[in-house]
Order: C-alpha cells, then sequence, then structure tokens
C-alpha cells in the first residue's frame, strides 16, 4: 500500500512506471470536470471509475487480484479500512468476472481518514473496505479509482 498526496514531494521515480503514469494523468486532469462514470486511459490497461459517492456507516473488506486500486480524493475524504491480505479471511462472494472478493472479517484492519489530495495504492495484497463516514456522518464526495493492470508491474 502506498498512502501520500498527489502534489506532495514523492519520488515518483521509485513508483512502478504504470503507477507514475496514472498518477501524472491525475496531476494533469481536471478531474471536477469529468462526468461519472468509466474512462479508458490505457484501455482496459489503465481506466478510470469517477464516481460521485455518499459515505455511508458499513462496508463490506474487499480485495482485487487483477487489478491494482488507485483511489484519489479530489475535494473531500472518507475512512477507508486496510489489511494485509492473509488467506485467513471469510469470503462472502467472490465474483471474478467483476475482479472482485468481498469478507465480512478481516485481521489487522486499520483505518484511515483521507484527506482532499490525498492517494492511496491498494495492490491485490491489500484488502480493503472504502467508503465509510469519516466522523460519524454521511459525506458526499467525488473520488477517482483508477484500476492499472497487475500485468503491467
Amino acid at each position: 500500500m502506498i498512502y501520500s498526496k498527489l502534489n506532495g514531494h514523492d519520488d515518483l521515480s521509485v513508483y512502478p512506471a504504470a503507477i507514475r503514469r496514472a498518477l501524472q494523468w491525475l496531476r494533469t486532469t481536471d478531474v471536477l470536470a469529468l462526468e461519472a462514470g468509466r474512462l479508458p486511459i490505457e484501455g482496459d490497461d489503465i481506466y478510470v471509475l469517477v464516481q460521485d459517492l455518499t459515505t455511508k456507516s458499513e462496508a463490506r473488506a474487499e480485495a482485487h487480484s487483477r487489478y491494482i486500486d488507485l483511489m484519489y480524493w479530489p475535494e473531500a475524504g472518507e475512512r477507508i479500512g486496510v489489511a494485509p491480505l492473509t488467506g485467513k479471511e471469510h469470503v462472502v462472494e467472490d465474483a471474478p468476472a467483476k475482479d472482485k472478493t468481498l469478507f465480512d472479517q478481516v485481521q489487522e484492519e486499520h483505518f484511515l481518514t483521507t484527506a482532499p489530495g490525498d492517494f492511496i495504492v491498494l495492490f491485490p495484497w491489500d484488502v480493503h473496505r472504502p467508503g465509510l463516514d469519516p466522523a460519524g456522518e454521511h459525506v458526499s464526495f467525488r473520488k477517482l479509482v483508477m484500476k492499472i493492470a497487475v500485468s503491467l508491474l
């Protein structure tokens, strides 16, 4: 997992090339002017889901095997749980066609509250529980989820 600011002082040269390209696209795009939906960046290898969401009090934890999630919050944030994938999680739904496995419980879960400008990169070994209320109240916000094919690493 990588957690940072889009306009921070990260040395992007240490990131894999596909992640650098995704971050560069975010840095040079007016993401608030985009319509919600799926937008191809590099075909199915890198695409972005532009989402207008409202946080909720509960959510299932999830993991993906074919895509890395690069999440970016341009104007508000959410609370998100993260945990290492141990293989001991209880699977409640496995949808390979959607590249999504859902869990009801995970071990060693920690919670972050994101802020405007934050991004997080979640690899297949990172379980995550996104979309949670940051302070016990619902928040509406825009989030971009860039899907980066693992095969590009």
